[in-house]
């Protein structure tokens, strides 16, 4: 696919307010978005899971951490495949 299309996909999925649809199919596809996109599924997964595990002064926490880990991926180089 390309970006357009996942995109274009992905917006579907959201307008239509299916989550279990938009986790699937952007686990699925996941290496093919680009970078940015990557990084904002990622943030959104950890996100999801963390306020469905933990408690409100864990959730801080944990969220500092989770943005220091961005960071560093931000900064790391890509493979090459």
């Amino acid at each position: 696919m390309t970006r357009e299309e996942l995109l274009a996909q992905m917006e579907k999925l959201v307008e239509a307010g299916d989550t279990k649809a938009l986790e699937t199919f952007a686990l699925e596809h996941f290496k093919e978005f680009p970078e940015e996109v990557q990084s904002k599924l990622l943030f959104s997964f950890f996100n999801e899971t963390l306020e469905k595990e933990a408690g409100d002064a864990q959730i801080t926490e944990i969220q500092r951490q989770g943005l220091d880990a961005l960071e560093k991926f931000s900064k790391a180089e890509p493979t090459q495949e």
